[in-house]
This record gives C-alpha cells, structure tokens and sequence, in this order.
C-alpha cells in the first residue's frame, strides 16, 4: 500500500532534491529520478530521516500508589516520500510527526523546506472533485464508500452497496473507490485532510505514481482550511452508479 500526506511548497525549487547528510542525525536519500515530459514532470522517490521529539509516558509504581509522567524524548523516525519539487513544487510523505517548533511544518516537510530553501505546507484534498473529475473524464469508476459532515455532529458513512456515486459527488469528507486510469486500475482512499492511500496496484512504480498524483491529485488539493462543496445533482442512479452487478 502506498499512502501519505501531501504538502506544497511556496514556489517550485530551482533544483531537484539531493541526497545529503547531516550528521547522524538528519538525511535524504534520493533513491531514483524519472524525467518525463520534456524534463516538465522529474519525479523524485527515496526516504528521509530526522529526529523528531515524541511523548514518552513512564509508569512509576510505589507500593499502592501508581503514578505516570510524561516526559519529551528524541527518536530518530524516517519517512518514504515521493516528490516533483522543481517542476509541480509537492511532495508526499508517507509518515509525518509535529515539529518542536510551532511556525515549522511538520518533519519531514521542514527538513525539505530547509534544502530547497521553500516554504512548504501540506494541503488539504477535495475527495467530491477527484470523483466529479473520473465522472467527467467518462472513466470507468465504483465507489466503495462515500463520507460526508453534515455539521460539527453528524459524519454519514455509506460503505458497499450504500456508497453511491451521486453521494460521492458531494462527499467532503473521503472517498474510496477504484477508477480505470492510464489503463491501470487503481484503488485507493482520499480523505480531506491531505491523507490518500493508494492500495492497488500493490506496488506502484515511482514514475506511474507520480504522473498520477500531479495529473489526478495535486488538481484537487487546496490551501484552503475548510473547502466548501458545490452540490453536484446525479439526475438517474442505475446498477452501474452503485458499482453493482445486476
């Protein structure tokens, strides 16, 4: 399975990323570069490492008295990531932790933003257009579940046969389906917060993965904290809408 989140960098970078190392404490590792397109589309894929402060909590036991403590602790974490940082300026990383200081983005997008010297932010995904757009697209779609807030308290989750198209076209808050792109059928989970996972294929390569993310993902994410839906009207549901086989 792949999966991560994505973020933006303020502007594109003027060069591809670079493996570096940084003691032993910091490293990327630019594992293979793919150029595509006239040298418009360079997708980068390999894995960073950092240290990061996580919460520790100790339990202390004295007799009948239990007493715990929290106490702040570096770990060394690494990340996978993919990335188009010169030409599309975004990246996805599969595994993210709250940065020591509030005005960074969360690692490992700080330790990116550091060598392209970007500002860089993760995004937010509008789950309703990625549908709207396989839809336009007259791509060949099911959906498997459609999520939707109706206000602070209520969350509709509609799984299987429930899970209907004309509810995915208004879904804001994810959606998983499989939709037939590029000849490849691929299968996967978007979520508005920024958090996508791709579960097939299985095994994705780097380059496939990338055309799919700036050509498919990358459109429908926004800065935006709070993206509003224009409802969107599926005037006739068939067999074919639900991803039933009659």
């Amino acid at each position: 399975m792949i999966a991560g989140q994505l973020a933006f960098l303020a502007d594109p970078a003027d060069e591809p990323l670079e493996s570096t190392h940084q003691g032993n404490t910091r490293a990327i590792e630019v594992e293979e570069t793919q150029t595509y397109l006239n040298d418009e589309l360079v997708i980068q894929s390999g894995t960073v490492a950092g240290e990061v402060v996580k919460q520790d909590e100790r339990v202390i036991i004295d007799g009948t008295t239990i007493e715990t403590e929290t106490r702040d602790v570096r770990r060394k974490v690494a990340s996978e990531f993919v990335a188009d940082v010169d030409s599309g300026g975004w990246i996805l990383a599969e595994r993210t932790h709250t940065s020591e200081l509030e005005h960074e983005p969360d690692w490992p997008f700080n330790d990116i933003s550091t060598q392209v010297g970007q500002e860089i932010a993760p995004v937010r995904l509008k789950p309703w257009e990625f549908v709207r757009n396989q839809r336009d697209e007259d791509r060949t779609f099911t959906v498997e579940m459609a999520t939707s807030e109706h206000n602070l308290d209520d969350v509709s989750i509609e799984w299987g046969h429930g899970a209907l198209k004309s509810k995915a076209v208004n879904a804001d808050v994810g959606v998983a389906l499989t939709t037939f792109w590029n000849d490849v059928h691929v299968r996967l989970v978007i979520y508005q917060s920024g958090y996508l996972a791709i579960w097939e294929p299985e095994e994705m390569q780097p380059e496939l993965l990338g055309r799919f993310l700036d050509e498919e993902i990358v459109p429908i994410a926004t800065f935006d904290d709070d993206p509003e839906v224009d409802e969107d009207q599926v005037e006739q549901q068939t067999f074919e809408d639900s991803g039933v086989e009659a």
